[in-house]
């Protein structure tokens, strides 16, 4: 079991985090550029010193403000695989590997271990090659075998797929999914790509401005966002106001009526599918219908995404036939119809 709560000051970053993860459990942190993802693995791998708080895992306590306990990085049953991976160039895979090992003392058995490792891996056939001679996947493998092959209780892992094209990303993921799954320790996963963290993770971790906004499964943060970063991440309209009988008077301007009868603080979302736009004021039952002016006009595909400024500013999901019918440009007006029953409303 992994259990931190720190808080450290970084340049503009203010960092406090409080989390806990399980063995076998896969969590991912997400969050904006400059959110402290990266700053939070480096301190509680103990890169970075803490001001206040500690780090323990599996009942060890690796770091403690409060008594003083500070357990050095090199001494830390943890495995790390930086985005960069920071393959030693002048070493042997295998000797890449191994390096670990015989930095604890494990040097009698550091090649054969190494090896075993290469094998899982499936490249057996490379261990004396040097990283210059491998492919972004294989270096990722390799990086990945060498944060394993301590067997260390903590995995971390900063942006492991970034380094990569768009073409190797879907098969290593892949081949990284596979090789976590034989890791029975705990497993913490920085990334920017949501299907990254989908894909690999039990649990998401929403990191904004140092501090944690959203946590739980990838099922419940997206349908529920609560920052303006998730619903980007999920392509939903989130907005937020104060409900009273099913009226919604919402911040920076507008109403919006819903079916549900909350009262109170809310987040309400609505699903750019289900925004209707029209050249003309629309007849008929929606409960939802104002004006506004285009702001901007994005294809995606083989629909397009119309974002409508106004009171409230919503994003509509139209085709592109739709968009050549009603003649959709950046700067025209439009009107806007949304159903009651198509907004979604939870407590802020």
């Amino acid at each position: 079991m992994l259990s931190v709560d720190i808080q450290l000051r970084l340049g503009t970053l203010d960092l406090a985090v409080a989390l806990q993860a399980a063995p076998g459990e896969v969590v991912a942190v997400l969050g904006p550029n400059g959110a402290g993802k990266t700053t939070l693995l480096r301190a509680i791998a103990g890169l970075l010193p803490i001001e206040k708080g500690s780090v323990v895992l599996d009942g060890v306590v690796l770091e403690d403000t409060a008594t003083g306990t500070y357990v050095p990085t090199e001494r830390r049953p943890i495995g790390v695989v930086f985005q960069s991976y920071l393959l030693f160039p002048h070493l042997t895979v295998i000797d890449n590997i191994a390096f670990g090992l015989r930095a604890r003392g494990r040097g009698r058995t550091a090649r054969a271990v190494a090896l075993s490792w290469l094998e899982r891996m499936e490249l057996a056939a490379y261990a004396d090659a040097k990283p210059g001679a491998l492919s972004g996947g294989q270096a990722q493998r390799v990086a990945l075998a060498r944060a394993l092959a301590p067997d260390p209780r903590l995995l971390l892992m900063d942006e492991p797929l970034a380094a990569l094209d768009a073409s190797a990303r879907v098969s290593v993921r892949r081949d990284l999914k596979r090789a976590l799954a034989q890791f029975a320790g705990v497993r913490l996963l920085v990334t920017h790509d949501p299907l990254e963290a989908i894909a690999l993770a039990d649990r998401l971790l929403i990191l904004e401005g140092g501090s944690v906004v959203q946590s739980g499964t990838a099922a419940e943060v997206t349908q529920r966002p609560r920052s303006r970063y998730v619903a980007d991440l999920v392509g939903v309209n989130l907005m937020r106001g104060h409900a009273s009988g099913g009226q919604i008077a919402i911040e920076g301007g507008g109403m919006l009526t819903a079916m549900d009868g909350a009262d109170g603080d809310v987040f309400a979302v609505v699903y750019p599918r289900n925004v209707a736009l029209h050249r003309s004021q629309p007849e008929g039952t929606p409960r939802n219908v104002w004006s506004g002016r285009i702001t901007a006009v994005d294809e995606q595909g083989d629909r397009v995404r119309v974002t409508v400024g106004g009171a409230p500013q919503l994003v509509a999901e139209v085709t592109p036939a739709a968009v050549h019918e009603l003649h959709l440009a950046e700067g025209g007006e439009v009107w806007v119809s949304l159903k009651a029953a198509e907004v979604a409303v939870y407590p802020a």
